[in-house]
């Protein structure tokens, strides 16, 4: 309250790995529209390109499973600390919460129970209509707002959070699409997308895998190229190393850093660790075999907590198994190979897949989501700004008729 209500509109940003980086520079981008809003906060290279005065690189931070968050645990408690002292510190208007549930939860919960705390805006739902059902209620005390991008999640909050201010803003994805992707021809020979997720702990199960099932490929099927397309250069120098690890006679690969999803295009197929890179894929409306591999530990602990069939948001938005999964055990060269053949010497039957997958595409809303998620925050800041013009007002109201009673006495 001291610095006063003309202040310039502040806001702080956590996002936690590359794909909530993203979202927030995209939505940060929107918001910037504003000359006089100011950002802070923790996230990716990419936020911080957006306008992001930027104190951690958390997403160079991100673990995968239970596991690895035990081993992780005191780094992350540290982590956790200088945040809160850092939004101590930048007093911003409204806290904006980018998916990462495990940290951005228990902070906003955090937050929630302090003084004078910053209204808190929570962008991409923790998925609790998949298990943890329970933290709806949490997030309905401690959320001023949540803004969502699958269009079920409102129903859903609606019936176990009815208080909580849900509102779909559409996926991101569909603005990315339009500005990136351009629909061109297919390679002349069959091209499949090796693409086994961002994370290290993702690279280090899947990317070998891949390599495997793409040698198992051209020893049945000569004509086929693949390629895989990294975050940034120091993904695409993990992806090398391994590629020259491996004895890969005969195949032909293209690893591309910083490209467009132009390059999904060209491709018949691929075969996409499990996360957004399976709705990307979805977007160019191309067949694929989703895998996964994690920890036994969480695996088994997501078997036993997590209420859905399926892992693929291809497959839960399309309420029935729509692409194939291919997970821990299951994620072996001879299968996916076996499996990938199959699709690339059936046609007919790939079209029919990508036909399913491009209805399942259309589920994701039209262009617009980062601005309409922009548009949710700002109405948020007018009214912390009215709370806070009411707040100083009733504060100079009471001193005045203190000072008015001294004077009289």
């Amino acid at each position: 309250m001291s610095e006063g209500v003309d202040r310039d509109p502040r806001v702080y940003l956590v996002a936690g790995e590359a794909s909530g980086d993203r979202l927030a520079a995209d939505l940060l981008r929107e918001l910037k529209k504003n000359p006089k809003l100011k950002a802070y906060g923790v996230g990716g290279p990419m936020l911080k390109a957006a306008g992001q005065e930027q104190s951690l690189n958390l997403a160079k931070h991100a673990v995968v499973g239970l596991t690895d968050v035990l081993k992780n645990l005191p780094k992350f408690l540290k982590i956790f600390r200088e945040v809160k002292h850092e939004i101590a510190e930048v007093n911003p208007d409204v806290v904006i919460l980018v998916d990462y549930p495990g940290f951005n939860l228990r902070l906003a919960k955090a937050l929630h129970g302090q003084r004078n705390a910053p209204a808190i805006v929570y962008y991409v739902s923790p998925q609790v209509w998949a298990w943890k059902a329970g933290r709806a209620k949490l997030m309905e005390r401690i959320l001023d707002r949540l803004l969502v991008i699958f269009p079920f999640e409102v129903d859903w909050f609606a019936k176990h959070a009815p208080k909580l201010k849900t509102k779909w803003v559409g996926h991101p994805l569909a603005d990315r699409w339009i500005a990136q992707a351009k629909e061109g021809p297919k390679d002349e020979i069959p091209c499949v997308a090796l693409l086994p997720g961002s994370r290290a702990k993702e690279i280090a199960k899947h990317w070998p895998v891949l390599l495997q099932t793409a040698q198992r490929i051209v020893r049945e099927q000569k004509n086929v190229s693949f390629m895989t397309l990294a975050t940034d250069h120091e993904m695409r120098q993990k992806l090398e190393e391994e590629w020259a690890r491996q004895p890969m006679s005969g195949v032909s690969l293209d690893i591309l850093a910083g490209q467009s999803l132009t390059q999904l295009t060209r491709c018949s197929l691929a075969i996409v660790a499990s996360g957004t890179a399976t709705l990307e894929c979805a977007m160019a409306g191309l067949p694929m075999l989703v895998i996964y591999k994690t920890s036994w530990l969480t695996y088994w602990l997501g078997r036993f907590l997590i209420q859905l069939p399926y892992l693929s948001m291809v497959n839960v938005l399309a309420g029935e198994k729509v692409v194939p999964e291919f997970l821990q055990g299951a994620m072996e060269p001879e299968r996916l190979a076996k499996a990938a053949l199959q699709i690339l010497r059936n046609p007919k039957g790939a079209e029919a897949m990508a036909g399913r997958i491009r209805d399942v595409a259309k589920k994701l809303g039209g262009p617009g989501a980062a601005a309409r998620a922009a548009t949710e925050v700002e109405e948020v800041l007018r009214t912390r700004q009215k709370l806070m013009v009411a707040a100083e007002k009733s504060v100079g109201d009471s001193e005045e008729r203190v000072g008015g009673g001294t004077e009289r006495a």
